[in-house]
């Protein structure tokens, strides 16, 4: 940090320093400091609690409230993190996950030194949500001079895991003898590029999960002369499943029922659709990835089914819904003599 001379037109380094070595502590210093201008975090936080005791014994240095009703959970550290601080502090936030609203206010209340009712209306004033949602979510905030580089790493990876977690440095600069500068640096995630970070998070965890982030049950409430051109589409486009697809629609119009798993397989494969019936039931796994896109609406609309597992990717006794069933095999026809055509001039 430099100060700017005017007059002389010159920089003057202010060195940096350490809270220990201007014999500054952490619980009775720059947790006083934090919990009377918490702002110095970078945002509007109401603190409610300082010094909490856990059943474990162990002390939680702050605890917050956000704008948005989160529990803020502060962890600070001197001048250095440690290794393990990321992990202590996700203890203190699973442990007030559970806090009712009440809980929370008799908490606020004893902070204060007032009564519930009173320590209620400051944190509804505070918020910018309804009460219900308070403690619907936690957060961590974790403060340090300087961060362990293992922290850093496990700060990262918690962010991907949807953990709200950040990191915020306290630099101190000593000036002159009886002054002392506070320098806050929110460094994860960077304040400038946070709406990159978040929506880079997001992306990482959906190509984890591609199965979940695609899924959808959504139906779409289509016209039957639109709803016929858009399954039309669905079975003429340029990939290898549409044969597979148009297979699989041949099969379960046959009649107005319900098919189960092994029936589909069994005609798939009797259809030439795989080599031998465990590939004919891969292929039907496709297909049935293929009814849950976010893109296909309309198919969900005609043809319904039963899902379970974890995000929905099995699937059993399908059924076109009865009024849709004469639209399929119009589309079926339509599309299969224009397939035969485009056959014929590609030999």
């Amino acid at each position: 940090m430099y100060r700017v001379d005017i007059h002389n037109k010159k920089l003057i380094e202010i060195p940096a320093t350490s809270f220990s070595e201007l014999n500054l502590r952490e619980r009775f210093d720059i947790q006083e400091w934090i919990a009377d201008k918490p702002e110095i975090l970078g945002e509007p936080l109401l603190i409610i609690g300082k010094e909490l005791v856990l059943p474990s014994g162990r002390r939680l240095d702050l605890l917050a409230v956000d704008k948005k009703g989160a529990l803020a959970v502060i962890e600070l550290k001197r001048d250095n993190s440690g290794a393990d601080v990321e992990w202590q502090a996700i203890k203190y936030a699973s442990y007030c996950s559970s806090f009712s609203q009440d809980e929370i206010y008799k908490l606020f209340a004893e902070y204060l030194g007032t009564d519930s009712d009173d320590a209620q209306v400051k944190i509804e004033d505070f918020i910018n949500c309804e009460p219900e949602y308070l403690n619907q979510s936690q957060r961590i905030i974790l403060v340090s001079k300087e961060f362990h580089s293992e922290v850093i790493s496990a700060v990262l990876w918690l962010r991907e895991s949807e953990i709200d977690i950040e990191c915020i440095r306290l630099t101190p600069y000593r000036y002159q003898e009886g002054e002392l500068f506070i320098n806050p640096e929110i460094i994860i995630p960077l304040p400038e590029a946070k709406d990159y970070i978040q929506k880079k998070e997001t992306k990482t965890k959906e190509q984890k999960q591609p199965g979940k982030s695609s899924y959808s049950l959504e139906k779409s409430n289509l016209e039957p002369t639109e709803l016929k051109a858009r399954i039309v589409e669905s079975l003429t486009r340029p990939s290898d499943l549409t044969p597979r697809f148009r297979a699989f629609l041949d099969i379960i119009t046959q009649e107005d029922r319900a098919y189960n798993r092994e029936e589909v397989k069994q005609g798939l494969y009797e259809a030439g659709i795989g080599n031998d019936i465990g590939q004919a039931g891969r292929y039907l796994s496709n297909i049935s990835q293929f009814l849950t896109k976010k893109s296909n609406p309309h198919l969900r609309q005609a043809i319904e089914f039963e899902s379970g597992g974890t995000h929905g990717e099995t699937k059993d006794n399908y059924h076109i819904i009865s009024d849709y069933r004469n639209l399929i095999r119009q589309a079926l026809e339509e599309t299969s003599q224009k397939v035969s055509e485009e056959s014929i001039v590609n030999r």
